[in-house]
């Protein structure tokens, strides 16, 4: 997949996308961050461990009479 097409496409500089879920109705890009560490909530510094990831559905604009939708884990 061409990921910094379309990361540059949507305008999303800190994502990578690693995959493209085609449906009838939907397209789902999977996104993920491309830094390799997070920043505690709390404090703000980098955090040693990762105690739960989410996933994030957020709705984008329609793209090809499909509703868009990026996926990503946070």
């Amino acid at each position: 997949m061409h990921n910094n097409l379309i990361t540059d496409l949507m305008d999303l500089p800190d994502l990578v996308a690693t995959d493209l879920i085609k449906t009838e109705e939907y397209l789902v890009f999977v996104a993920d961050y491309k830094i390799d560490h997070v920043k505690c909530p709390v404090c703000g510094k980098k955090a040693e461990k990762i105690h739960d990831r989410k996933t994030q559905m957020i709705q984008d604009t329609s793209l090809r009479d499909k509703k868009t939708v990026i996926r990503l884990e946070k």
